[in-house]
């Protein structure tokens, strides 16, 4: 828009109004009326558009408070189902183990029924030979006794391995219908919560709509009357200029304002032992993405310098922690969204903004390596990615000058 407080239309309307003033003092007097009616007219506008912005900004303001409580929820719900599915991995690998157990004792006593049907066979078409016949025979009698003693023995130890086996199948058996039945518990829990993550997702774009639409009126309505404000105040000067009888003096001005304008690695615990200061050109970024902003560049929606680095990323991968320390912070913040806070001791900090869900709580230790969150766009960007700092004493440092991207 032409900041130009009059076009070249205006100067000859004010060319015009001076001739006549030096015509005729009545005229201009007329004239001086004219524009002061204008000028209640205008005035009038500005007030009934006052009220509309007054009237629309209250709406937007109540959208995006609402959109802040659904991004929560949202994030909430996330979380639960990253959980759930951490929790149905695990216990389908358990199902699976519990499988295969079952299979080998399955055929363990097919085994031993089969050996102990051939013991039983046996002594069936080759009894032994009883007691006293051997003892006629000559057999000493402490070999006769032992002999007993060990058939006894060995057809108890065949009865009670046998038992224990069954009994062991069918505790296998019973933790197996558990197990199977825990997985179709979580699956129907997991389908409610990515239903119900469906519905929230719908009323959130649903409430976005709307607020693009309102945010689009409002500009609108700001546009209009910053063209009334500029009108008010050029009739303004016209009437105080033919009320003194002075010549208008026009003044030009043109303000003219310049807006200036991969990653594959993870973090992990390796450097856990180091202290953090001595970590420079030796961190890992904490997510896997394109670096699409660097510290110190100015950013276009604002023209304020970066004070970490954006790193265009998939909605929900995984977040890592750069290196050990204890959370002091979790909660959504805004122009940050979603954000986690690590203190790594010494005055280091790291800071992670714009995630989808928060894995980590206040005052929870972590390791380098460990998820801590979920990217997303929570903070108001167009793109999903992280936004990442490192801080000491507060003050903002380039984390790329102390990354390792080899």
């Amino acid at each position: 828009m032409n900041k130009n407080p009059f076009n070249i239309h205006s100067l000859r309307i004010l060319f015009f109004i001076f001739t006549l003033i030096i015509a005729t003092a009545s005229y201009a007097n007329d004239i001086k009326n004219d524009k002061q009616s204008d000028l209640g007219q205008i005035q009038k506008k500005i007030d009934a558009i006052n009220e509309q912005i007054k009237e629309n900004t209250k709406t937007k303001k109540g959208l995006s408070k609402d959109l802040k409580k659904q991004e929560k929820k949202i994030s909430k719900t996330k979380k639960e189902i990253y959980k759930i599915r951490k929790k149905e991995k695990k216990t389908k690998k358990k199902l699976r183990k519990l499988k295969s157990n079952l299979k080998k004792l399955h055929k363990e006593i097919v085994s031993r029924k089969i050996m102990h049907t051939e013991i039983i066979y046996q002594s069936y078409i080759k009894p032994k030979p009883g007691y006293l016949q051997m003892f006629l025979e000559g057999v000493n009698p402490n070999e006769i006794s032992r002999e007993i003693n060990y058939i006894g023995y060995l057809t108890r130890t065949q009865n009670e391995n046998l038992k224990k086996i069954n009994h062991t199948y069918k505790k296998i058996k019973e933790i197996k219908d558990l197990t199977n039945h825990t997985i179709k518990k979580i699956t129907t829990l997991k389908n409610k919560k990515l239903k119900n993550k469906k519905k929230l997702l719908e009323q959130k774009r649903g409430k976005k709509k709307v607020l693009k639409k309102i945010t689009s009126k409002l500009k609108s309505q700001k546009e209009t009357k910053q063209k009334l404000l500029n009108d008010e105040k050029k009739l303004t000067k016209i009437i105080q200029n033919l009320i003194a009888k002075s010549k208008l003096e026009i003044k030009k001005r043109i303000k003219m304002k310049k807006i200036v304008p991969d990653n594959q690695l993870v973090p992990d615990s390796k450097l856990d032992s180091i202290n953090f200061a001595k970590l420079k050109k030796k961190l890992k970024l904490p997510v896997r993405g394109k670096i699409i902003n660097k510290f110190g560049s100015k950013r276009k929606d604002t023209g304020v310098s970066w004070k970490g680095i954006f790193i265009a990323s998939s909605e929900g991968s995984e977040v890592y922690a750069v290196a050990k320390g204890r959370v002091v912070f979790s909660d959504h913040f805004r122009g940050f969204g979603n954000i986690i806070i690590i203190d790594h001791g010494k005055d280091y900090m790291s800071l992670y903004g714009n995630n989808q869900s928060l894995i980590k709580k206040i005052n929870d230790i972590v390791k380098g390596g460990d998820v801590i969150a979920l990217v997303g766009n929570s903070g108001g960007n167009k793109i999903n990615g992280l936004y990442y700092e490192l801080r000491k004493k507060s003050i903002p440092f380039d984390p790329l000058k102390w990354t390792n991207l080899k």
